[in-house]
């Protein structure tokens, strides 16, 4: 009776929540991102009579492209699965203009008498094991071909997705349905409010969100990464064995399989992390970076021999040093010496301790997979440096086809679809039209690249940049963030990721030139603002009060972001406002209790405050603006004892091309601090003291 009694109260309850709009988590988020069985990457919508529609589940959508099809084959249909990891994806952009996009276009003009369906099934970081997992559900979809690209994220799934994966599968079915409940979706969001499941949480569930930045940020890092040649060895076996079973699940439904070798950049992409071979006394590791130091500074002045000279010497002692042998590529390319430079980059790949590049034992892993299994080959490694030899005279592949680590870029897509066509065409899968041609392929392209967004390609290559900043690749980002700028005409989406590297260079001034270059065209752009507040806090370019503004200005847009809250408490402690110290820094604390730097802050204003708290939580922010949506005027406010608004904290004004006008240091509704004024360039035009509203001094300088 007391179960019967406890079912109906939670059915109730579930009645009462569904009458309150509250959904189940899983029906805008997976958890267990791929690896429960009981989250189908293709749910049912409504579609024509008699032959509903698959489509993306919504929970999905975080990492797949939105696709959709017939769950009823029709006759005629040759159905094909793109499955892998971000680059079957498409990424950094999207599926208009992946392998599988370009092939969705390129079939129907190479064979009309068939009905082609091509629906790409690529999730972000997945490796072979979600794959193979994956296909489990899509064999009972009637598909004719699978075209698998896996093996980049072999590493990453593992660090990252080791405890969910390894779980058992009782706990992992129980947890499924409990994300199937609005009790529990209520009971989750009450949690977070309350701090006891903080938002950080979301990220530690890797949940991977429509931005590129995501794909590393929301998995183990660099510094999760050390050498284990052990576990190197089994996941290698898990992906041969992870591939056999892709074949086997084909073979099930009589579906064949194109496997496609990873490829990846080679003479563009440095490792992402170093180490020194095991087993080096210190002596030794510090005589190798020493030397490394000097290797970097004759590869400067383009001295190659010394700068070779030195690395074979260096790399004698640490065989295994991944940025060495990197050196010793870019060293051998610029002498001409391609063969032992595309060694050397390979070795290169293979040592990188944190391994998001397919090693090179994978690639004849699939190729023997696919003629052991009776699978069909695509090696497209093979096909671009073929594609680069002719090109530019050497197979060290780079940036004319790769826009990062593994990433092709658009006519890199192109490239294997029309070698899939061709595999096709071999394999009697398609009969060519005759007028299949260069002509035709000229006329899809053309095609396809009218349908570009330009801005949101844009937007896709900033956020990689962005993503390799965050791996500490500052030069490859700053490459691509140029190549964003070229594909949109607009400095704003790159204009923090460029600010970044200037300063890492010591370019300070060069630094704040290019941020507020972007505010001159886009001053509403609030990424560029909250810029320029880090940069305040250089110290080299140290102005606490335009950085205080500023990080005011950004926890507007933007109240969750904990770091905001962090800083503004920071500087007003400075500034003698403990009390606003004590709030924000509180505040931080709730949105992120990992900020350790806000609760030492937090614990020493504690201490000064003694009884003294009055606040707890951060004033209002009043904010206006011009009519081109720029801010005008901002102000931190509290309610006074007559019941209206009062300033109390700091008050700042802004020129319409973002630099700041006024800044005002105010407690209680009068001038007690600093009152600061500039013109539209930043040059300083007044500084006054007040202390409760009169003036105590006046100068000119900062």
């Amino acid at each position: 009776m007391p179960v019967v009694s406890l079912l109906v109260f939670f059915l109730l309850l579930e009645g009462v929540l569904a009458l309150f709009g509250v959904k189940p988590v899983l029906i805008s988020e997976d958890p267990f991102v791929g690896f429960a069985s009981n989250a189908p990457l293709f749910s049912a919508v409504p579609g024509t009579p008699g032959n509903r529609m698959l489509a993306t589940s919504p929970n999905k959508l975080h990492y797949f492209n939105e696709q959709a099809f017939p769950s009823k084959k029709a006759p005629g249909t040759y159905r094909i699965f793109s499955l892998g990891g971000s680059t079957t994806f498409g990424r950094p952009y999207d599926d208009n203009t992946s392998f599988s996009g370009w092939l969705r276009q390129l079939l129907p003009a190479a064979d009309a008498h068939k009905k082609w369906e091509v629906i790409n099934a690529g999730g972000i970081s997945y490796a072979s094991y979600r794959v193979a997992h994956l296909m489990e559900e899509l064999i009972r979809y009637r598909p004719d071909l699978f075209i698998v690209y896996t093996g980049h994220n072999e590493f990453l799934e593992d660090r990252t997705y080791g405890e969910i994966r390894d779980m058992a599968p009782m706990v992992m079915t129980a947890a499924s349905l409990l994300n199937k409940t609005r009790t529990w979706a209520a009971m989750s969001s009450v949690m977070r409010s309350l701090g006891i499941q903080p938002q950080q949480e979301e990220a530690e569930r890797h949940i991977m969100s429509s931005r590129v930045d995501t794909i590393l940020d929301h998995s183990a890092g660099p510094d999760k990464y050390t050498r284990d040649d052990a576990l190197r060895e089994n996941v290698l076996e898990h992906f041969r064995l992870s591939l056999e079973r892709m074949i086997a699940l084909a073979r099930s439904v009589d579906a064949r399989v194109i496997l496609v070798t990873p490829a990846s950049s080679l003479k563009d992409c440095a490792p992402f992390k170093s180490q020194h071979t095991p087993g080096l006394e210190p002596s030794t590791r510090k005589h190798v970076e020493q030397m490394l130091a000097k290797i970097k500074e004759a590869m400067q002045e383009e001295n190659w021999q010394t700068a070779l000279n030195m690395l074979e010497a260096a790399s004698a002692e640490d065989p295994r040093h991944a940025e060495l042998q990197y050196r010793r590529g870019q060293t051998l390319l610029a002498l001409g010496r391609f063969d032992e430079a595309n060694t050397a980059f390979r070795i290169a790949r293979d040592e990188d301790i944190c391994p998001l590049r397919a090693l090179t034992p994978m690639r004849r892993i699939v190729a023997e997979m696919a003629r052991d299994q009776d699978a069909w080959l695509v090696d497209y490694v093979d096909i671009l440096e073929r594609h680069r030899q002719a090109a530019k005279g050497d197979t060290i592949l780079g940036e004319e086809l790769f826009l990062d680590h593994v990433h092709p870029t658009i006519e890199g897509h192109k490239i294997l679809a029309l070698a899939l066509i061709e595999k096709m065409i071999k394999q009697n899968l398609l009969q060519p039209g005759a007028d299949w041609n260069e002509h035709k392929i000229t006329e899809v392209s053309a095609r396809i690249e009218e349908n570009i967004d330009r801005e949101s390609h844009g937007r896709a290559l900033a956020n990689l940049a962005q993503v390799l900043l965050w791996a500490g690749k500052n030069e490859d980002a700053v490459r691509i963030a140029r190549r964003a700028e070229e594909t949109t005409g607009d400095i704003t989406q790159v204009a923090p990721i460029l600010s970044i590297y200037y300063l890492s260079k010591g370019q300070f001034e060069r630094s704040m030139e290019v941020l507020y270059r972007a505010l001159e065209s886009a001053p509403a752009a609030i990424e560029v603002h909250l810029r320029l507040a880090e940069n305040y806090m250089f110290p080299q370019l140290l102005q606490l009060e335009k950085a205080a503004a500023k990080f005011l200005l950004f926890s507007h847009f933007m109240p969750s972001y904990d770091r905001a809250h962090e800083m503004i408490g920071y500087i007003m402690a400075r500034r003698g406002r403990l009390d606003i110290a004590y709030a924000r820094m509180r505040e931080a604390l709730r949105l992120n209790p990992n900020n350790t730097q806000a609760r030492e802050n937090l614990s020493e204003i504690r201490k000064a405050l003694g009884a003294r708290i009055s606040y707890s939580k951060p004033a209002q922010i009043l904010l206006d603006f011009y009519p081109s949506q720029a801010p005008l005027a901002l102000a931190q406010v509290r309610t006074g004892s007559d019941g209206h608004p009062v300033v109390d904290g700091i008050k700042a004004k802004f020129h319409e091309n973002g630099r700041i006008k006024y800044f005002a240091d105010v407690l209680h509704g009068k001038l007690n601090g600093f009152e600061i004024k500039w013109d539209s360039e930043g040059r300083l035009l007044s500084r006054k003291e007040y202390r409760n509203g009169v003036p105590v001094n006046a100068g000119s300088g900062l």
